[in-house]
């Protein structure tokens, strides 16, 4: 498969059941290994082994069956897992302005 995206872009994964759509998409996000092939980011091959590495690369996944947290803001679901931290502190501010930016922290793969 060759599959490019750029930020802003949208695309649509299509494919009967078993066609490997999530199995790409967990292989993206870290949460699988690649058995052949590369991945690049901006260009230069990488190797994604974990949620956080594939989140420092800017590649993040928003799962369908998303489970909000209740007693949180919405700034907090949505750095849920990655909040922005200053000397082990979570930025609140750093949070409430990433959650207001569309794009924030989305990169081309």
């Amino acid at each position: 498969m060759d599959f490019g995206v750029r930020a802003g872009e949208v695309h649509v994964l299509l494919g009967e059941n078993g066609a490997g759509k999530s199995t790409l998409i967990k292989i993206l996000s870290g949460a699988y290994r690649p058995d052949e092939g590369e991945i690049l980011v901006d260009g230069t091959p990488v190797s994604i082994r974990t949620a956080s590495g594939a989140q420092r690369l800017g590649v993040a996944t928003i799962y369908q069956e998303f489970n909000l947290v209740p007693q949180l803001t919405v700034a907090e679901n949505l750095v849920l897992g990655r909040q922005p931290r200053w000397f082990g502190i979570v930025d609140k501010r750093a949070m409430q302005a990433r959650a207001r930016e569309p794009t924030a922290g989305v990169r081309a793969i």
